[in-house]
């Protein structure tokens, strides 16, 4: 879990630098996700050891869980989680990336090249790199479109050593 008072410490609210928004919210999205996988898997385990009484949304848990789904209070359709088809060990191995991209960028600061499809709001995320930009040149931002780059994709990101000078390196697509 993050400490969101650390972390609007962290990542104050910031005109010429909307990532510190992205990541914020991004951050508040990962905890209400891993606060709700915490209570439900204490309450199944209990009901499983007899503490609470099974319940149906419980025993949905245990079938999904049993079957390697998602279970669907973890969905992004009808629960607090991020949008993917994966299976459940899959799923899980992904929550714990895209954890580590963010407790990356936490303990290191903003990425040289963030992780696209680590996020929750994707839309949001381009949404700040266009702030960004308008911001910087003191145009609107619905002036703003993207233009797209692709860069060598034997590439590795961590390879990069300074941000983008316009715009943002992005991966993950």
């Amino acid at each position: 879990m993050f400490d969101l008072e650390e972390v609007n410490k962290q990542f104050p609210t910031n005109y010429n630098e909307s990532m510190n928004t992205v990541f914020t919210q991004e951050a508040a999205r990962y905890n209400i996700l891993l606060n709700a996988m915490t209570n439900d898997l204490v309450k199944f385990k209990d009901a499983n050891r007899g503490r609470i009484v099974m319940n149906e949304e419980l025993e949905r848990m245990g079938v999904s869980m049993m079957n390697n789904e998602v279970p669907m209070q973890w969905t992004e359709e009808d629960g607090v989680g991020f949008l993917s088809i994966k299976n459940l060990a899959a799923w899980i191995v992904d929550l714990r990336k895209r954890m580590a991209f963010m407790k990356e960028w936490q303990t290191e600061g903003t990425p040289k090249c963030f992780w696209m499809s680590g996020l929750f709001e994707p839309q949001a995320f381009l949404t700040g790199i266009k702030q960004n930009y308008a911001r910087k040149y003191k145009i609107g931002i619905d002036l703003v479109e993207f233009e797209y780059i692709i860069m060598n994709d034997m590439m590795d990101a961590s390879e990069l050593t300074e941000p983008a000078d316009e715009g943002c390196y992005i991966n993950g697509l």
